[in-house]
Formats: C-alpha cells, structure tokens, sequence
C-alpha cells in the first residue's frame, strides 16, 4: 500500500515541466542518519524520473536543493527506490523538510507546501493502516494461530478496511480539488468508488483547467464511463439469465454454417455449455458433460455448445478431441465479444445454464456429477 499510489502519478506526469528563471523553488532540511549520503529532487517526465538538483549531505546533516518550476507539479525527493517521499511543487515556495534518510516515507516531514503537506497527511494514513494489516497478516499466518483467533483476525482486518476507508474518504472530502486527492487514486474502485472519482476530476478541472492532470482525469472518466454502462449491460443479462427466467434465445451457425437456434432444442431438457478449445478447466470438464449426454439423450436431453474460440480450425479439432458427439455445437468466433456475454452475462468459463423443456432456466454452473444427479431427479433414471 505505501508506495502504489505513486504509480498513478507517474502515469498522470507525461509533460515536460515548464520551467523559468522567475520560478524559484528552494528545499532546505536537516535529515538524520544522513552524513555522505547525496539526496536527489526529481520530477517525472514521459514515465521517467528526471533529475533537476542534487547535494551531498553534510556532516550536520542539512542540505539545500532548488528547482524553477512555475505550474504545480509532482516531484520525489530522496534516494531512490523505495526511499523517498512525494512532494507538490510550485513557484516561489520556500519548503522545510526533515526525516531519517533511511526510511524517508515513515519520517518525512514537510513545511511549506500545502499540497505536499496533504500527501504527507495521506502517506502517514496509509502508513498506519498497512501496517495493521501487516501485523494481522502475520499473526493470521502463524502456525499456532487457531481457528477461532483466525475468525477475530479477518474480523479485525475487515474493521482496519471500513477505518480507511473513512480516512480516506474524508481527506478526499478536504482535497478533492487539490493535486493531492490525485495520490488516492490507486485506492478507488473505479467503479464503487465513481462518485469519488468524478469529484475529483470536477475539482481539478476547477481548480487546473485544461492542465495534464485536467486532461487525464477527463480521459479517466470517459474510460470509466464506457466500464460503467458494460457493468451495467452485464448486470441486466445476469439477472435475464438468471433461475426461473426463460434463457435468452441465441442463434449461432455451427461449423458448417448453418444457423442453430436454442429455441429449437425446446421440448429437451438443454445444457447450454459455453467453452472454449483453449480452456483447460473447459476440457477438463468435458468428459462429464459426455457422460452425462450419453446416458440421458435418448430421455430428452440434449447440449448446446456455445464456443468462445476464435480459430475455427481449433474449435473443431477439439470437438473431435474431446469427443462431443452431440450435434449442436455453435460460435460466432468472436472470443469474450461474442453475443453470448452480453445475453448471459457471465465472466468466466466453463460456464453452463441448465433449461427445463420449456426453456426456463432451472440450474446453473453443474460441475462434475453434479449434473448427472440433477438430471436423474429430473428424469428420474
């Protein structure tokens, strides 16, 4: 958790950073366990960590950086790797900074800058919730941890999420409209957390019209937008395709070309199996699904074969690998964008949908014996 949200960062900063002689940002400290040790300020430019200043650290510990930046932007300073903490720099600031140079993220402090103020807020946040979690993982992980205690970790844990969230919740409800609120990305849902997201970029477009950060929480959005109405398209097939509703009908060609209807198989009992030759828990899965046709066909059921492949030539080879004999094996060759997602809704496969004769949907997902036992209740055989 303490270094993920620079990520994020990184992936917003892909300017080069304006810079002018009347810009003049100067960083002084004192850092402890430092002596010898050179610290570096860096900007982000296209992904990659720029140097702008750098100093050797004396032997009281105090050094003095610079940058000339003019529009607030994010830079890292320390010493590399994980060692470092996130400040928010603009012209004329004067910054204080101090911390243990060998662990800078849990020491830092910083004066001088709001918004690098507010990063530290939110690290220090982050901080102590990680390590909560560290600490519960590790004693969940213990060999002579029993059941009982396990069951009070998970509740613990889930009392340390519900705390952070809050946390961070209300920080955002503070910052929404500063560069800060940016370090929060990476611990939003894009899609849970979309009313958050969305203040977000509403604050920054206010407060940094048409800046790259403007730009990209714009670009955001839209991105999000298309996941939310797909979320919202696959939710109403789910619940189209769920126990008692009548299946969604589905007309695919076979091998040959010709156009197979599922409403054509009524009056059977239907497995619809949605598979794939490159799926191996599909193959692995299929000699029951053999089994099972072998012994109730000639009693009323039948298959569906609804294939996400997208080599023909694979998809009939594996039919006759696998030894599915049926003849309803359909596809429209389009993988995960085939029509049968968006009717069914589903995320995974195998997947099957089990139709009583009148094509209402009476199970779902029978694995292994499962659906020989639920055929033989059906047919009674």
């Amino acid at each position: 958790m303490k270094y993920l949200f620079i990520i994020t960062i990184i992936l917003f900063s892909t300017s080069v950073f304006a810079k002018s002689v009347d810009g003049n940002i100067s960083i002084k400290g004192k850092l402890t366990n430092a002596e010898g040790k050179t610290i570096v300020l860096e900007y982000f430019e296209n992904n990659k960590a720029i140097i702008v200043d750098s100093c050797s650290i004396k032997k009281n510990g105090k050094f003095e950086i610079s940058a000339t930046g003019v529009n607030p932007d994010f830079y890292r300073i320390g010493f590399g790797n994980n060692n470092f903490a996130l400040l928010i720099l603009t012209k004329g600031q004067n910054l204080t900074f101090g911390g243990d140079a060998t662990d800078l993220n849990q020491t830092y402090t910083v004066t001088g800058s709001k918004e690098s103020e507010e990063i530290k807020e939110f690290v220090s946040g982050l901080n102590k919730f990680s390590d909560e979690n560290k600490e519960i993982n590790e004693l969940y992980k213990a060999v002579t941890t029993t059941a009982e205690e396990k069951e009070e970790l998970k509740k613990r844990g889930e009392a340390v999420k519900v705390k952070f969230v809050a946390f961070r919740d209300e920080f955002l409800g503070r910052t929404y409209n500063s560069l800060s609120a940016l370090t929060t990305l990476s611990h939003l849902n894009d899609l849970t957390d979309y009313e958050l997201i969305k203040k977000i970029a509403a604050g920054i477009a206010d407060k940094y019209p048409g800046s790259k950060y403007d730009l990209s929480m714009q670009e955001k959005i839209k991105q999000i937008e298309v996941r939310v109405k797909q979320e919202a398209e696959a939710k109403k097939a789910r619940e189209a395709s769920e126990i008692g509703h009548v299946a969604p009908a589905m007309n695919f060609k076979n091998p040959e070309g010709k156009v197979i209807t599922l409403a054509s198989l009524k009056g059977n009992y239907v497995l619809i199996d949605f598979w794939a030759s490159w799926c191996g828990p599909c193959r692995r899965e299929n000699p029951n699904v053999v089994k099972a046709y072998n012994k109730y066909k000639e009693k009323g059921f039948t298959v569906f074969s609804v294939s996400l492949d997208k080599d023909k030539s694979r998809w009939v080879a594996a039919i006759k690998q696998d030894g599915l004999i049926w003849p309803n094996h359909v596809s429209d060759l389009k993988q995960w964008q085939t029509e049968a997602v968006k009717l069914y809704g589903f995320r995974g496969i195998p997947h099957t949908v089990l139709l009583d004769k009148d094509g209402v949907i009476i199970a779902k997902n029978l694995r292994g014996a499962a659906l020989e036992e639920k055929l033989k209740e059906l047919i009674g055989f």
